[in-house]
């Protein structure tokens, strides 16, 4: 076998150009492939993976119908025994929220905002933003006046540190109630919905202010992996009982499976492509080379060499083949994700600015990739594959020829 794998890269370079850029084309498929997956695979990753750029939990709990009317007094029922038996890993991320829609007012003008009562601490584990803080500081825990707003927020109501507002609210009992508040921080957000929209005061501020006491409407979950999210939130339907809706990330917005759906699919096409595209040119590569040397084998055959050798010894020149392109858009592949993972391949920030929203997630603009060898692995097999596929055609026929009849036609 060492033999026929010595002989045939010798005749492997004697049509050297042929070579050359049938290897070319292979491995620049390959590559692209290569890099194509690890965009995909770092985009998705990080949608799934960072919701706490808008604060999204990978399950969260709510009180059942919350969702489909958002009326204050849908809290949660028994909150603190609820927190206890909700199964979560170790090292899962908790917080829980007062919720409420609102009119915010200041000297320069008023908006309709999200009000948000969070737990500091337990906030700034899941909402990038609370860590992302370019003017003031997180309120104290015992800050029952203080308000952060977004960056746009406070650019459109021309607000500062230190300004005072007046934040106008339904009650969980009907009845409007108001509370005027001082500007503690503004915050930075990738998504500029948020950024407007958004306003965070301490939990025991917007209870007292809404009127559901020590109750909560929401329970915001993060875990470690995205993809145990079903799990944990199936256990945790299961524990809470019927009183309550545990959703996933993916059952609030859909738009997650539909996208991921939609670039498998992407990626399938283009591979199915590309290895078409690498078959053509294997198959072309040893047409060519076994039409030419058709008599060169009808001579071997002559002097003894039995038709698996030759069957052997195409086949071999198609692995030198398949072997020479996959290093070569392995090294391409893998250089361009592994530069990739640490600085950003494509960046739409100047055009389309830090984040993109897509429906009602937020991605970053500037696209890393994702450095995987293993994942490198498999299109690089489908290559091999193709390679000896697409050689044994030409390898059977030609072994399958007479001595004489190769020998006539040479």
């Amino acid at each position: 076998m060492i033999g026929t794998l010595t002989i045939a890269w010798r005749n492997l370079w004697r049509t050297r150009r042929r070579t050359v850029i049938s290897m070319s084309a292979i491995g620049l498929g390959l590559a692209l492939v290569v890099i194509y997956g690890g965009l995909v695979s770092r985009l998705m990753g990080d949608a799934k993976e960072q919701l706490d750029t808008t604060g999204l939990g990978h399950f969260e709990v709510t009180a059942a119908g919350w969702r489909q009317h958002r009326s204050g007094k849908l809290t949660i029922a028994d909150l603190d025994a609820k927190l206890q038996d909700l199964p979560v890993p170790a090292s899962a991320e908790v917080s829980v929220r007062v919720l409420s829609r609102g009119l915010l007012a200041g000297a320069r003008g008023n908006e309709a905002v999200e009000v948000h009562g969070v737990d500091w601490q337990r906030e700034r584990a899941v909402a990038l933003y609370l860590r992302e803080i370019r003017q003031g500081a997180v309120p104290a825990d015992d800050d029952a006046h203080g308000i952060l707003v977004g960056e746009q927020l406070a650019e459109r109501l021309k607000l500062q540190v230190g300004h005072k507002l007046r934040l106008t609210v339904q009650r969980a009992d009907g009845e409007m109630g108001a509370a005027l508040f001082r500007v503690r921080g503004v915050f930075h957000t990738l998504s500029p919905g948020i950024g407007q929209r958004r306003v965070l005061i301490s939990r025991a501020a917007a209870a007292e202010l809404l009127g559901v006491g020590g109750s909560a409407h929401q329970i915001v979950v993060q875990i470690d992996r995205a993809a145990d999210a079903s799990r944990w939130a199936g256990e945790a339907r299961a524990k809470l009982g019927p009183t309550v809706e545990v959703l996933t990330y993916a059952d609030i917005y859909p738009i997650f499976e539909a996208m991921e759906s939609l670039v498998n699919g992407a990626i399938l096409v283009g591979s199915i492509f590309v290895y078409f595209l690498v078959g053509l040119g294997i198959l072309n590569t040893m047409l060519m080379s076994v039409l030419e040397r058709t008599r060169e084998f009808g001579v071997m055959q002559a002097l003894g060499t039995r038709p698996g050798g030759v069957l052997r010894m195409v086949l071999a020149e198609s692995f030198w083949i398949a072997t020479l392109s996959v290093a070569l858009g392995l090294g391409i592949g893998l250089s361009f994700t592994w530069l990739g993972s640490r600085s950003a391949l494509l960046d739409f920030s100047e055009q389309m600015g830090e984040g993109i929203e897509f429906g009602g997630t937020v991605m970053r603009a500037a696209f890393l990739t994702e450095f995987s060898v293993r994942a490198a692995l498999l299109p690089a097999l489908y290559v091999y594959l193709m390679a000896l596929l697409v050689a044994l055609y030409p390898a059977w026929r030609v072994s399958r020829m007479r001595p004489v009849d190769a020998l006539r036609a040479g």
